[in-house]
């Protein structure tokens, strides 16, 4: 479990759950597909800072 201080984390049971949303079965969920996985989940928050400041701004704003 994430400490207080942490704000968000992905772990293998979420991967494992969105591939079962999938039809995906557990068992397809390798070692190297976890790491393929968490390459394209890096890729994908590269800009992340952005949703941080804008997250901020909707936060101070309500």
């Amino acid at each position: 479990m994430a400490d207080k201080d942490t704000i968000f984390v992905l772990s293998r049971e979420d991967v494992v759950g969105c591939a079962s949303e999938m039809g995906i079965p557990e068992e397809a969920i390798t070692d190297d597909v976890l790491a393929q996985v968490k390459k394209g989940v890096e890729w994908g928050l590269e800009c992340w800072s952005e949703v941080v400041k804008e997250a901020i701004n909707m936060a101070l704003k309500s």
